[in-house]
């Protein structure tokens, strides 16, 4: 038979016993809940974060975008460029074009150097020859965008360096004054559709 102290040390431990259990119950209802409070939080919080990282990167791409539209206009692209290159061609004397456009001032009131590293360019001519007719083209090397083009008819090379280096100045102040002759001609739009009203109303 057991002793009462025995009885009551046995008693003890089951009371420990049934104690530590709640404790234990207790503890794995509050980790329970801390799981599920953090689970909806995650899922609530990511689609805001999603968005908000989504509007963050909308905005640049609707200024890259704002100044690519800027940058694909030719007048803007000629006004910014302060390199060009002539590239190899041939059908004429590369270094004898080049000479000639040296010569010209716009050059210089442009800010506009002629190069010989095709990489650092801003403008980049090409030229190609049909008969007498030796066409050049005028490209943004990044944009792939053709700023102008022209001809020359000339008889040989050295002649056909002397006219092309003075139609590629006078194109390339054609571009350059094209943004300036557009307001104007909105200008006169505006004032031929008052004018047209007001004779309709006489």
């Amino acid at each position: 038979m057991q002793t009462n102290a025995e009885s009551e040390t046995d008693l003890n431990i089951a009371r420990r016993r049934k104690i530590v259990k709640r404790v234990l119950e207790i503890v794995g209802w509050l980790t329970a809940v801390l799981l599920l409070a953090f689970a909806s939080h995650a899922v609530f919080a990511r689609p805001a974060s999603a968005h908000g990282s989504h509007a963050q990167q909308e905005q640049p791409n609707r200024a890259r975008r704002a100044e690519r539209r800027e940058d694909l206009s030719p007048a803007s692209i000629v006004r910014e460029a302060r390199t060009i290159y002539i590239r190899t061609t041939e059908h004429l004397d590369k270094k004898y074009l080049e000479y000639k456009l040296q010569k010209y001032r716009e050059l210089d009131d442009w800010g506009l150097m002629i190069v010989q590293n095709e990489s650092a360019a801003d403008l980049v001519v090409t030229i190609d020859k049909t008969a007498l007719n030796y066409v050049f083209q005028i490209t943004d090397p990044r944009t792939s965008v053709v700023v102008t083009s022209g001809k020359a008819v000339a008889v040989n090379r050295l002649v056909a360096a002397e006219y092309l280096g003075k139609e590629i100045i006078r194109k390339i102040r054609d571009v350059r004054a094209s943004s300036d002759r557009r307001p104007s001609r909105k200008r006169n739009q505006n004032r031929d559709s008052d004018g047209g009203d007001e004779r309709s109303e006489s």
